[in-house]
């Protein structure tokens, strides 16, 4: 079985059964992402490194509980983001912005407002995404929903790689620049979801 064309639900539910080969698939698709959402929040790549591992050994162990998750990366970006405040809170690590987490940490400790954010956030891009082009539609769409490369939409949509990486950036700059005048407060996230690697 080719792991790697699995659909993300579907990877979920064989790791909930203890599908090594599909947890390993997860790991590979989204360690990079758990190393940027992690390192924003530390002093340390080699402690942002030693998370990272912890977070994703903290997965399989309750790896049950993905059977449930509707949205991984959202589900990912607060579990990990509560893993470096239990990191922090057992004296391991330093986090940047120390003595403001310090006097917030019992806020930050909750996810809720997480989630809320997050279900917002996805909410305005899909009600933003409908209304794009169509073709700038489609790219986003098979780039960010799919987690395809940017040569498989150009054959699916017969187009040349150049304007699906054009049309997504377009797309990605229309969306930030949408979030920044209409909803400030879903910004900072939706960089963090979206672009991990400005952070490593």
């Amino acid at each position: 079985m080719i792991y790697k064309n699995l659909s993300e639900q579907l990877l979920l539910t064989k790791c909930g059964d203890g599908d090594t080969l599909a947890f390993r698939e997860l790991y590979q698709q989204y360690k990079s992402f758990v190393f940027g959402v992690v390192y924003a929040r530390l002093n340390s790549k080699e402690d942002a490194r030693d998370i990272t591992q912890d977070i994703f050994v903290s997965l399989w162990t309750s790896r049950q509980q993905l059977r449930q998750v509707k949205d991984f990366k959202i589900y990912l970006y607060v579990f990990s983001r509560n893993h470096v405040i239990s990191a922090y809170r057992k004296k391991n690590i330093r986090i940047k912005g120390e003595s403001y987490l310090v006097e917030q940490i019992d806020q930050l400790s909750y996810s809720a407002e997480d989630h809320r954010l997050a279900n917002e956030l996805t909410s305005h891009i899909d009600q933003f995404v409908d209304q794009l082009p169509e073709t700038m539609r489609s790219c986003y769409s098979l780039s960010k929903n799919e987690g395809k490369k940017n040569g498989e939409i150009a054959d699916l949509l017969n187009i040349s790689e150049k304007t699906v990486r054009n049309n997504v950036s377009e797309a990605l700059k229309r969306l930030r620049l949408s979030l920044q005048s209409s909803h400030p407060e879903l910004l900072a996230l939706f960089v963090i979801l979206t672009f991990p690697a400005v952070f490593a």
